[in-house]
């Protein structure tokens, strides 16, 4: 890799990174306190935290040692990733600028073996901004809390003042 085509790894993800905080104005506490009690009412016990443009939850999770399929076939080496347990749930939240340009269809379910990921991209026009998503659970997961999961990241923009 040319020490040109490595400074522009590093700005596109500098720029991935960032957060809504560069686009001054855009409050979406109410979407993020809506996300808290949904998450609450079903894991009352979970671990919520929000920062800035970010908001995590996690309930009931263990370490996986999780193997991914390379476009070539071939199966990449075992990585360590954070799943939940029967009856727990993990969640991450990104407010990030602009409209998302990822290659990944979303919305979209991946099967993990141990538990399913449910990837979302919505992006809002009028914010300026789109959200990064990703739900982890097991087969078990209330259905209720799923329907209503993705039913308030969908209207995200209708919660933001």
């Amino acid at each position: 890799m040319t020490l040109t085509q490595a400074m522009l790894v590093a700005l596109v993800t500098v720029g991935l990174g960032a957060t809504a905080a560069a686009a001054p104005g855009k409050d979406l506490s109410p979407f993020f306190d809506a996300v808290r009690a949904l998450v609450e009412k079903h894991y009352p016990k979970a671990a919520v935290t929000a920062k800035a443009a970010r908001l995590t939850f996690e309930f009931n999770t263990r370490k996986y040692m999780v193997h991914e399929p390379l476009k070539t076939g071939e199966w990449q080496d075992a990585h360590e990733e954070l799943g939940p347990q029967k009856g727990g749930v993990v969640g991450e939240i990104d407010v990030v600028p602009g409209r998302y340009e990822g290659a990944a269809v979303v919305p979209q379910g991946v099967d993990k073996r141990y538990f399913v990921l449910w990837f979302a991209a919505p992006s809002s026009e009028k914010l300026g901004v789109h959200l990064l998503v990703h739900l982890k659970y097991p087969p078990n997961a209330p259905k209720e809390f799923l329907k209503d999961f993705t039913e308030l990241v969908e209207k995200f923009e209708s919660l933001a003042r």
